[in-house]
């Protein structure tokens, strides 16, 4: 049985045939390792060739062992998608223009190592603070771009100099966004009978993000953020990292059980996360007095 690198390769072959276009396969590194296959349609006189992820289609190939449609279904779900011909990113190599778009986000070191060494980043705790352009476009919409040490050369900057930037711009660009538990799941409810009822939440529990809900762990870097955060519940906070997009906040109480937390911690993080998302299986303290955070 074919795996996803041989599925993707032998789509591209096909689809190259049918469509008489070249067609590229294309691996993608995600965060902490984990990689996702395409392929990519060139088409004359384009310069833009967005791609298109195929783990779907293999899992519908797994599933009916229909080649034929399979293939079909990926022309029709390209052929579908709506993308601008041209994109000037003229704008990307002049550094006065994405000063005020340099953010940064939080990954965990030690599973993006490989990443590591072609980024610039600065290592904080267990983690690793990495920096990216933000955008936003009418055709295509809005995301981010990766900042490699290659664009540093180009510019002319440093690490130092995208830190200072990213600490002004991200929480301009990405605002805060802290709710309660019992509020995100009332706007799960509608989604999912597997959530359990409010009143079965032992503790009053937090999700520190942004109005994205995307790389919003990096939130627990924002200025005063847990500083406030941590004076409205008149408490040290305990931090629970969720995923790269979100972290949970509870108040420390005397009787709290860390190996319990990191050992939930765990779990969400093998049983329910995707590997991309994963942030840390660490528990940390931030400390009213001190004004820092620690590992636990």
């Amino acid at each position: 049985m074919m795996n996803i690198q041989e599925f993707t390769q032998e789509a591209c072959t096909e689809i190259a045939k049918i469509l008489g276009r070249e067609v590229q396969y294309k691996e993608v590194e995600k965060l902490n390792g984990a990689k996702h296959y395409g392929l990519i349609i060139l088409e004359p006189g384009c310069n833009v060739a967005p791609t298109l992820y195929l783990e779907p289609f293999f899992d519908m190939y797994l599933y009916t062992k229909n080649w034929t449609d399979t293939v079909g279904r990926i022309i029709r779900a390209y052929q579908a998608d709506s993308f601008p011909k041209r994109l000037d990113m003229g704008w990307f190599k002049d550094f006065e223009k994405v000063r005020e778009l340099v953010c940064h986000k939080l990954v965990n070191f030690k599973a993006n190592k490989a990443l590591l060494e072609d980024i610039p980043y600065i290592r904080y705790l267990d983690f690793a603070i990495i920096y990216c352009i933000y955008y936003k476009d009418d055709e295509i919409g809005s995301g981010s771009i990766l900042i490699h040490n290659s664009h540093l050369e180009a510019w002319g900057c440093t690490t130092q100099d995208l830190a200072r930037l990213a600490e002004e711009n991200t929480p301009r660009l990405y605002p805060l966004a802290v709710s309660t538990m019992e509020n995100v799941l009332q706007e799960c409810m509608a989604d999912t009978e597997e959530l359990p009822p409010i009143g079965e939440i032992p503790i009053p529990m937090h999700i520190m993000t942004n109005t994205e809900k995307a790389n919003g762990a990096i939130t627990i870097l924002y200025q005063n953020a847990l500083k406030n955060f941590a004076e409205r519940i008149h408490s040290d906070v305990v931090i629970l990292p969720s995923s790269v997009h979100e972290v949970i906040l509870l108040p420390l109480r005397e009787d709290d059980d860390f190996r319990e937390f990191r050992n939930m911690v765990c779990e969400v993080n093998r049983s329910g996360l995707a590997r991309e998302d994963f942030l840390s299986d660490n528990v940390y303290l931030y400390r009213r007095d001190t004004c820092s955070i620690e590992i636990v």
